[in-house]
């Protein structure tokens, strides 16, 4: 990245020129992506998610393999959220699908 430019721009910069890539030489976008969100609390002291849980990963397991079967997707098609942006490592650590 090019010293002296703000971080936005540096992070802007860095996403125009992934974009210009097809999948899967790139992380997905949100144009081409489909997110889906499991609702926990965080900690603020500690700086991380509430772990999963049991009902949210079954159903989860559900909508993954939904997802998978109805769009022919394979499970590298799969990213954990912090894996593909700038997040929290705690986010969804714990999702098991």
């Amino acid at each position: 990245m090019k010293k002296g430019l703000s971080y936005p721009v540096r992070v802007k910069n860095v996403h125009n020129h992934e974009k210009s890539k097809n999948y899967p030489d790139r992380y997905p976008t949100n144009s081409d992506s489909i997110g889906i969100e499991i609702v926990g609390s965080y900690n603020k002291a500690n700086k991380v998610y509430e772990s999963v849980n049991a009902k949210q990963n079954l159903s989860l397991k559900w909508l993954v393999n939904e997802l998978l079967t109805h769009l022919k997707l394979q499970n590298s098609d799969i990213y954990r959220h912090p894996d593909v942006s700038y997040k929290q490592p705690s986010e969804a650590k714990s999702a098991n699908w």
